[in-house]
């Protein structure tokens, strides 16, 4: 079997795939280019929930959604309220200050989520033009409640915008832009979508769009959502070059997860979750998160494992997981179940774990363990 990458993006990416990114290149304004846009835009729409919204894909990384979140519906001075479940959502504290915004953060401990009161009683003392919700934070494997607090923003301070860092979570977590009444919403190519990383899918709700208009200027050429929207009407059009090769790969990963059925994706995410889960826990490993999503897990070393050792060790075995961010570096490391991969691979790199914390000398009972697996 081959190296079993399991770190939380890039996650791998299959055959189908690969030989759809491997295709020969044509021109950016063929017909034939244009029309394999024109299909992942629209499957772009119905993975966000985003029928009425406004979708784009662009060469770049989620780190360029966030900022073309940003910069296209908020003024220098504006006032921007950020809910930090982890290093991502500090990510936008810098996106923020960098562009001249006023940022105020609530930030949680590592694991947990920031408290509905806290962020109605924030929004009541405070104006602020928009609100970032990290929809899962990669660093601590938290899911936030984003149509919960969506409600809520709407209710207390219906003027603000509300922007959804998807990256982790769109296409393993079920998303409602448009039933939600999100503003702002984006994700990367290389997570639950099983891609290569190299592009930024987004979709912004007509008043987003109207607030973009009615800026004097933004801080961005690049990411000035006015000079795509021409090209994403009209793929035949020119701004900048699209990744030609990339979105033949992303229109084919998107064509089998439509035909796999998205409910259907959303439950294999969650299965198979609950099955590394079950697993890893049951053997002395501690989930960090108290609101974990489907799509990765972080787990806290049991005593005597060492972070470098246990790692260095599994990549040896052909698993690839990736250490832990921020306070919990050493402490934890954190394991992708998402997009492509496959039970049989979990269940592989499950056993190589188990195999390497005997190595360390940690006493673990397979069997309990492997059966833990096969009945989550």
């Amino acid at each position: 079997m081959k190296e079993l990458l399991l770190i939380p993006g890039p996650t791998p990416v299959s055959e189908e795939v690969l030989s759809a990114l491997s295709k020969e290149t044509i021109a950016h304004t063929d017909d034939r280019f244009a029309s394999i846009m024109t299909s992942a835009l629209d499957k772009t729409r119905k993975l966000f929930g985003a029928e009425k919204g406004f979708p784009f894909i662009i060469a770049g990384s989620g780190t360029l959604g966030m900022e073309m979140a940003l910069t296209n519906i908020l003024n220098e001075g504006e006032n921007l309220l950020v809910l930090s479940h982890g290093f991502f959502g500090d990510r936008f504290v810098d996106i923020g200050k960098t562009l001249g915004v006023n940022v105020e953060v609530l930030k949680a401990p590592a694991g947990e989520t920031v408290p509905l009161t806290s962020i109605e009683s924030t929004l009541r003392k405070h104006h602020f033009h928009a609100i970032t919700i990290t929809h899962v934070d990669t660093s601590t494997g938290t899911l936030a409640d984003v149509e919960t607090i969506a409600n809520m923003v709407h209710e207390v301070s219906p003027e603000t915008f509300i922007v959804v860092d998807g990256v982790c979570a769109t296409g393993g977590v079920e998303q409602k832009f448009d039933k939600w009444g999100i503003d702002v919403i984006f994700t990367g190519s290389q997570k639950a979508l099983a891609v290569p990383p190299g592009l930024t899918l987004l979709a912004f709700s007509e008043r987003a769009i109207e607030k973009r208009k009615s800026m004097a200027k933004v801080r961005t050429y690049y990411g000035d959502i006015l000079r795509w929207m021409p090209v994403m009407e009209d793929p035949h059009k020119y701004f900048a070059t699209p990744a030609v090769n990339m979105v033949y790969a992303l229109e084919k990963s998107l064509s089998i997860i439509t035909e796999f059925g998205l409910p259907a994706y959303y439950e294999k995410h969650t299965r198979m979750a609950a099955k590394v889960r079950a697993a890893l826990t049951t053997v002395g490993f501690e989930l960090v998160s108290k609101h974990p999503a489907s799509t990765l897990s972080v787990f806290k070393y049991p005593d005597g494992i060492e972070d470098a050792a246990f790692r260095s060790k599994l990549a040896v075995k052909g698993v690839i997981v990736a250490s832990a961010l921020a306070e919990l570096q050493g402490k934890a490391f954190r394991m992708g179940h998402m997009g492509s991969v496959t039970e049989d691979e979990l269940l592989v790199a499950l056993k190589r774990m188990l195999e390497v914390c005997q190595e360390l000398g940690v006493k673990v009972d397979k069997g309990q363990a492997l059966n833990a697996f096969l009945e989550g």
